[in-house]
């Protein structure tokens, strides 16, 4: 914890506020609340301010003030991480920034299976478009009706379909960045073959603000899925489940899209805590595989092979 920062003078903040105009902060304890704790409640601050700009240049000009007067910042997304990333400090030393009004979306290229839209995103919205132009963008996770494309990016998330998609940063064609000084890195390009020099973008994916804050992306889409299979499966370990998944790609190949594992005392939690949720089992059992095939080609014979798979699979022991 930096206890021993000094809250930021009163004429900092008013300049900030005029840089931002009078829809571009929230100073009230109530509004600042929110921004204040980390989603599961057990990591507080306290900021004086908290910056809601609208486009990259007024992020710009406010990292470029802040950096002149050294004053800490907080990039913060949709504010859903677990780990207390996004929490500023107590003691009133940093502003929050969060990109939550930069949420334009700028393009979607079903030609070039690339969307580009602004950090302030939520990512439901950008799926949603995705499949308005029959495109499917793959990221997925429980936090998807709140987090935003600057946080995922920033966090390197992984999602659900990691093992056919990659991670976020596999995803990410091009980036829009503020530099600590408030200079712009723009590199916000959606061309897939481009060897020209270093891929300067890989050092803000996965950073959590570190090194700049994402102001927009270009991200790649694929074709919507026209054959999916989905299985819950017991197992008695960690160790089978991974010869499971080693027999189910060698018997099915790069149509396993997911496979999640998950404790016992995770469905308890569910069905504990969540109305209309039940045990898809009659018997309990260690350990639980989600699993899920999907082909952008339309497969009558999908899941018919997704049984057959598991079938040998259970005549093997797994």
């Amino acid at each position: 914890m930096n206890s021993t920062a000094k809250a930021i003078p009163s004429f900092c903040l008013q300049a900030i506020k005029d840089l931002l105009g009078p829809q571009g902060y929230l100073e009230s304890d109530a509004d600042r609340a929110p921004f204040e704790v980390d989603f599961r409640g057990i990591h507080r601050g306290r900021s004086p301010l908290i910056a809601l700009p609208q486009s990259t240049a007024e992020v710009a000009r406010l990292v470029r003030y802040c950096a002149d007067h050294k004053i800490g910042i907080v990039p913060q997304g949709g504010n859903t991480s677990y780990c207390g990333g996004a929490t500023p400090h107590p003691g009133n030393s940093e502003i929050v920034v969060s990109l939550r009004r930069m949420s334009r979306i700028r393009s979607v290229d079903a030609l070039n299976d690339s969307l580009t839209a602004d950090a302030g995103c939520v990512l439901e919205t950008l799926q949603e478009a995705a499949a308005a132009a029959n495109r499917l963008l793959p990221m997925s996770l429980g936090s998807e009706g709140s987090c935003t494309l600057g946080g995922i990016i920033s966090t390197n998330a992984g999602g659900t379909a990691v093992l056919r998609y990659g991670m976020m940063r596999d995803l990410v064609l091009g980036l829009e960045v503020v530099l600590p000084d408030g200079r712009v890195l723009d590199q916000l390009r959606a061309l897939r073959k481009d060897n020209t020099g270093y891929d300067v973008k890989q050092l803000f994916i996965g950073a959590e603000g570190t090194l700049g804050i994402v102001t927009a992306a270009s991200i790649k889409l694929f074709p919507r899925p026209a054959g999916m299979a989905t299985a819950m499966i017991a197992l008695a370990s960690p160790a089978v489940a991974l010869d499971l998944l080693a027999a189910l790609k060698s018997g099915l190949g790069a149509a396993v899209t997911t496979f999640e594992i998950l404790p016992r005392i995770a469905l308890e939690f569910v069905c504990r805590h969540i109305d209309g949720t039940r045990d898809p089992f009659g018997a309990q059992f260690p350990w639980y595989v989600l699993a899920e095939i999907s082909l952008p080609q339309a497969d009558s014979d999908l899941a018919d092979r997704f049984e057959s798979a598991l079938a040998d699979a259970i005549e093997t022991g797994l």
